[in-house]
């Protein structure tokens, strides 16, 4: 035999004689809640799915083929943190605010204090971004028109798009703006690395260093063994016995030629600053203008290599790549969203229900306590 303790029997005695409130409170929760339902109004969702764009499309180098490594066309976490972060931003809201008047749709005067703040709240209520499992961006906006829904969904994307790629474009064009800033001290320096190099080879008569080094090299051993070759023939000429008016005449143009050779020797030797070419002047003029030849060839370089980045992210700053890879565009939704009024009406009912039973248990617990023995104690 059962225990009276584990049966409803009770229970349900207790509740019997309350069963016409009971119904009454219920029947009426229900109407209350059908009546206030058929006047909530109808919102539709408009709803838009989309994969970020890995930063590496914006990438100048790896744009135009220049990096070695490989391209990812989809983002990964940076990417769509800085999506969602964007999306969420005041920037997105005020824009949707003022393309659409939204002032006017939630009724809400711009001109009372706070009246921006009330209407970005009001309007985050029916506006999300999401990551879904998939690693997709869902972003939804929830109006009673669903036609402005679907707008106001595409707008809003669009409008992310665009602030995403602005900011990649602002940085590429800082980017060359610093490159254009760096080329023009490098050009002022090497143009004065240029005048420095000008002035002394005038002043040295250097041009070619390497060509004159060996030019003058040779040319000093070319002088010095014609001079003692000359002047092997002048001794040959002079120990010669009853010399012919021809010979004597050989004699005077070997003397003049040993004169000029030594004189040009002497020039290639001397020590006179002035002498452009003095072995001595050349080898000390050589290095500073190598040097000076040398920064100026690093200069040409590196501005070119300097035109040919900003040429880079000049060109990559007009290339029109989206932020965003769209996989479902918004469309105008056929069914509302919410008010779910089955579930609202069900759930009150049963809320109903459940309060006016436990409602009878205090009572009646209430009702069968001793409340004078109670207070004797």
């Amino acid at each position: 035999m059962s225990n009276v303790k584990d049966s409803l029997l009770p229970l349900l005695g207790t509740l019997y004689p309350w069963r016409r409130r009971i119904a009454y409170v219920t029947l009426t929760a229900f109407v209350l809640s059908v009546v206030v339902c058929l006047f909530m109004k109808n919102y539709y969702q408009g709803k838009t799915v989309f994969y970020a764009a890995s930063q590496d499309l914006f990438k100048p180098e790896k744009v135009f083929g220049n990096s070695q490594n490989e391209v990812y066309y989809y983002g990964s976490g940076e990417d769509i943190d800085r999506i969602m972060t964007i999306g969420n931003s005041d920037e997105v809201i005020d824009f949707l605010i003022d393309s659409f008047d939204l002032w006017s749709v939630y009724k809400i005067k711009s001109g009372t204090p706070k009246a921006h703040y009330k209407l970005r709240k009001a309007f985050r209520e029916n506006y999300n971004i999401l990551l879904t499992k998939q690693d997709a961006l869902e972003l939804t906006i929830e109006d009673k028109d669903p036609e402005r829904a679907a707008k106001m969904t595409n707008a809003a994307r669009d409008q992310i798009d665009n602030l995403v790629r602005s900011i990649m474009k602002s940085s590429q064009l800082a980017l060359a703006s610093s490159f254009q800033k760096a080329i023009h001290n490098k050009e002022a320096l090497m143009q004065s690395t240029l005048d420095s190099l000008i002035y002394h080879r005038r002043k040295s008569g250097i041009y070619d260093s390497k060509g004159q080094t060996e030019i003058l090299a040779t040319r000093v051993t070319e002088i010095s063994n014609t001079i003692e070759s000359e002047k092997a023939k002048l001794e040959a000429l002079q120990s010669a016995p009853n010399l012919s008016p021809k010979l004597r005449d050989s004699l005077q143009l070997i003397k003049a030629r040993i004169a000029g050779f030594t004189r040009e020797m002497k020039l290639l030797n001397s020590s006179d600053t002035g002498s452009l070419y003095s072995l001595s002047n050349f080898n000390i003029a050589k290095g500073r203008v190598e040097v000076l030849e040398s920064q100026y060839a690093r200069s040409y370089d590196q501005i070119a290599y300097d035109l040919e980045k900003l040429k880079t992210y000049s060109s990559a700053a007009d290339i029109n790549v989206s932020a965003l890879h769209l996989v479902e565009p918004a469309e105008v939704p056929l069914f509302k969203s919410r008010p779910k009024r089955s579930i609202i009406v069900l759930a009150c009912t049963m809320a109903a229900f459940l309060f006016s039973l436990g409602a009878v248990l205090v009572i009646e617990s209430y009702r069968s306590t001793d409340w004078s023995a109670l207070t004797k104690k």
